[in-house]
């Protein structure tokens, strides 16, 4: 059965950035920025994705602060467990509170050469964990090839899930000619990936995950695309900005 998941996720992306005392600051402003209150019934769910160190500082103080923050971690081994020296396990994510995982992501894709076996490895380590993937997809230039090149991406993973797992990964749309630039995908190009994305998805798997969009998103276009029918959005550099995450969420929210 597919998992079910708030309308709206507002999730960020540390990358390398943000150690242990900056991941606190960063919780405490947010808290006064956005009482539990006014993020409940909002329909939009925020989730962080620090690094390894700051994830047990983001548990306990997000708890603490009563801060409504989902947790999320970059990555994960494609193994349960063993003798693989700097990889963190699903199981360990879990028992820090990670309700979700970033796979595929662009720069691990490149930096870490990953190859489409652990791709599926780390998919269904994290789903048998109760982890939701998020499979991170996007072209490396902007031309009438992507499609066709983001439904492969996606294609390699799902064909090596069974239905029940396919019903638990978001996907997320990521062109790598935009992320960390200036320059935001066009709300045209966005909707013609996250449609050639759901149609062939779902015609050759049956499958209809959440879709969400990042790429130099931030609090001065976010109005221009949160009409677009997304499932969500995957920021980078804003999510570093409690005032800005804050005015992202107060936007998809309704609430600005």
């Amino acid at each position: 059965m597919p998992v079910a998941f708030a309308p709206c996720l507002l999730a960020a992306n540390w990358k390398m950035n943000m150690d242990h005392l900056q991941t606190l600051e960063f919780i405490r402003e947010l808290s006064l920025l956005l009482p539990e209150k006014e993020a409940e019934g909002s329909g939009v769910e925020m989730a962080i994705f620090p690094p390894f160190t700051s994830l047990r500082t983001a548990q306990v103080f997000s708890a603490s602060y009563r801060c409504p923050l989902s947790l999320g971690a970059q990555d994960v081994s494609p193994h349960p467990s063993g003798a693989f020296t700097g990889e963190v396990s699903a199981s360990m994510l879990s028992r820090l509170g990670c309700k979700f995982v970033l796979v595929g992501h662009s720069e691990s894709r490149k930096n870490h050469h990953e190859t489409r076996e652990e791709l599926v490895g780390k998919v269904k380590n994290a789903i048998a964990c109760r982890i939701t993937p998020i499979l991170c997809v996007g072209e490396k230039e902007k031309s009438v090839e992507g499609l066709e090149e983001i439904c492969s991406q996606a294609e390699e993973v799902f064909c090596d899930l069974d239905p029940e797992e396919r019903g638990k990964v978001i996907v997320s749309y990521e062109p790598v000619w935009a992320i960390g630039s200036s320059v935001t995908a066009s709300p045209d190009i966005i909707r013609r990936a996250a449609g050639a994305l759901e149609s062939d998805l779902f015609g050759k798997f049956g499958a209809s995950p959440k879709i969400l969009y990042g790429g130099s998103v931030n609090e001065r276009n976010i109005e221009s695309l949160k009409g677009l029918g997304l499932g969500g959005f995957l920021v980078g550099r804003a999510g570093l900005n409690p005032a800005e995450f804050a005015s992202i969420f107060r936007c998809l929210a309704g609430k600005e």
